[in-house]
């Protein structure tokens, strides 16, 4: 087989790779990671590159190399790390753990007691210890005599629930920590818990290392079904991602990580199979079925997560194939199940998970809001990184919020909402989502907006940052087509929330508390969402903001035995709506897509 040297500017990065691999993927071997929202089928068209010959960009992912080439990637193409959300709502939580340690001086055996080490060490901790039978790991059983002499009998027993799955030398007790980790399909956020006093000793993120096969969980199903390793490729990522966040928390504390001795997952459903190496397919495929719903316990060495080797790995249970562990780890974190008020929690992303109810009854739904809220499929959009705009305001004038306080590169999803929400005050753009004409401008609009609206490609645009402004150097732009993009998003969450409403036979007024969470729903403004549409009608004092209440229902199951029975139990109760077999969805879907009159 022939071999080529791709050669990447300006990073300067030489490859030698093989006859028709396409640019996407000789990028990913060199390191280099570029935007692919759309898992490299090319419709997203985010992945543009340059040859220096070439006559314009071309798409990475479908651009095959037959000959030795000098690639120029452009700075709009390249994935930069985005703002991510660590933490979530906090609550008092009652310490209770199921992994514990007892210290115990053994007696050594004799002519006069006889019992087996096994015995001996239970017998210890028999009294107001453990309850119920113990059993001893058959790791530690190869172990047990020689580390119970070595260290005369003078041992600290860690204990998961009633088995007995490690012994240390000596008084270990004040070193007992464990792990939480939120698996997103975007993000993933390892927290490191100090299990005798359950505070949070470090806590590390960074992007799913899974991003370069898809941006969202349909392209790395599909991933999956196209390529024989797909699956066992996703799950060495995900596991390697998690490992160095492991790495990376332990460096910042001090902690080895064998003093680790559970870890647990919460995450959506697609995220869980490919932790735990399930087949995805029938995710997304009608009748849309999961491999599993309960939750599901593997030890650490089998799934190799840098643990201790006996360690525990808890996987949160699920509802159904698109409302996953995450969303179960977000009703438990907002303790809407312990309610007597009515409440809704909305976690905002290419689908839309939204949870409604109280202690009665609750219901769930999952609605595919599409990847505009992220910034897939909008002209210059963006995730929230350096050089996103965030938020947009306009009186006079345009006014830019931009992460990190630079020139602005594009736009992310809360400035998007932002934007829209700000056109339709000014008059700029109808409640159709029609950006209108010179002509039909309101008569009293300041001439700086209107200079801003312009045409693009035939249809009206406006410009929200000009060339000048920009970092590089055209304009930024909020086209027909990217608001119709919204439309879509906008109207599939909103008829996911009518459509609960009206199945539970209430009115958007009796809802007490709307929760917002993930990162989307805390950086958005509650104003923007609501006059757009996205959020229901109610007073923006009872919008909450819970941040990445995810990783908060992972720390509770991991600091309390009952939160894990709770969440067990939440996963049974929750009454999954399939909106999917719904006629009145479609129906509501319709007319959500238009904005709401002031």
């Amino acid at each position: 087989m022939p071999v080529y040297e791709v050669r990447f500017q300006p990073d300067g990065i030489r490859i030698q790779v093989g006859d028709n691999l396409t640019i996407l993927e000789a990028a990913q071997r060199a390191g280099i990671v570029l935007n692919s929202f759309c898992g490299g089928i090319g419709t997203c068209r985010k992945c543009l590159v340059e040859l220096p010959d070439g006559p314009e960009p071309l798409r990475a992912c479908q651009y095959h190399i037959h000959s030795n080439l000098v690639v120029v990637i452009p700075e709009n193409s390249r994935f930069f790390e985005q703002k991510i959300l660590e933490e979530g709502i906090s609550r008092a939580q009652l310490l209770d753990p199921l992994i514990t340690k007892y210290h115990v001086k053994l007696t050594a055996p004799n002519l006069q007691d006889l019992r087996s080490d096994g015995r001996r060490l239970v017998d210890a901790l028999s009294p107001g210890k453990i309850a119920g039978p113990h059993l001893i790991s058959w790791p530690l059983l190869k172990k047990l005599p020689c580390v119970l002499r070595e260290n005369d009998y003078d041992v600290t027993a860690v204990c998961h629930d009633q088995n007995i799955i490690a012994l240390e030398p000596g008084d270990t007790t004040g070193r007992l920590f464990g792990a939480a980790v939120d698996i997103g399909t975007t993000t993933v956020v390892a927290s490191l818990i100090n299990l005798t006093d359950g505070k949070t000793v470090a806590v590390a993120s960074q992007t799913n290392p899974q991003v370069t096969f898809g941006d969202d969980v349909i392209s790395r199903i599909q991933y999956c079904r196209d390529n024989k390793d797909g699956l066992e490729i996703l799950h060495r990522r995900i596991i390697s991602g998690i490992n160095e966040l492991l790495r990376e928390t332990c460096e910042k504390s001090g902690v080895e990580p064998t003093q680790i001795y559970e870890l647990t997952a919460a995450g959506n459903a697609t995220m869980q199979h490919l932790f735990l190496k399930v087949p995805v397919a029938q995710i997304a495929q009608a009748p849309y079925v999961s491999a599993f719903a309960d939750a599901v316990n593997v030890n650490a060495a089998q799934l190799g997560l840098d643990i201790h080797p006996e360690g525990n790995i808890y996987i949160m249970p699920s509802v159904a194939a698109h409302v996953g562990g995450d969303t179960v780890a977000v009703t438990l974190a907002t303790a809407m199940r312990h309610s007597d008020k009515i409440n809704m929690a909305l976690d905002i992303g290419t689908n839309g998970e939204i949870v409604l109810g109280s202690r009665e009854k609750l219901l769930a739904c999952s609605t595919a809001a599409g990847p505009a809220f992220e910034g897939a499929r909008i002209r210059q959009g963006m995730r929230g990184a350096a050089g996103a705009i965030e938020r947009v305001h306009i009186h006079e004038d345009v006014e830019l919020l931009v992460i990190g306080g630079q020139a602005p590169t594009g736009i992310c999803g809360s400035g998007l909402i932002d934007a829209v929400a700000e056109l339709l005050i000014a008059g700029v753009l109808d409640n159709s989502g029609r950006l209108r004409n010179h002509d039909e401008l309101p008569e009293n609009i300041n001439p700086a907006l209107r200079r801003r609206l312009i045409k693009f490609e035939g249809n009206p645009a406006f410009i929200l940052s000009f060339a000048s402004q920009t970092k590089h150097g055209e304009d930024i732009l909020l086209t027909q087509r990217d608001i119709r993009e919204l439309q879509l998003g906008k109207g599939a969450i909103h008829a996911g929330l009518v459509t609960l409403i009206n199945h539970l036979g209430i009115e958007t007024s009796n809802i007490d508390r709307l929760y917002l969470a993930g990162a989307f729903g805390n950086y958005i403004r509650p104003e923007s969402a609501r006059r757009i549409g996205l959020l229901p009608d109610i007073e923006l004092a009872k919008i909450q903001g819970v941040g990445n209440a995810a990783s908060t229902g992972a720390k509770e199951v991991l600091l309390n035995k009952q939160a894990r029975q709770h969440a067990e139990q939440l996963s049974r109760e929750i009454e999954y709506v399939e909106l999917a077999s719904r006629k009145e969805f479609q129906e509501i879907f319709t007319s959500s897509m238009m904005f709401p009159e002031s």
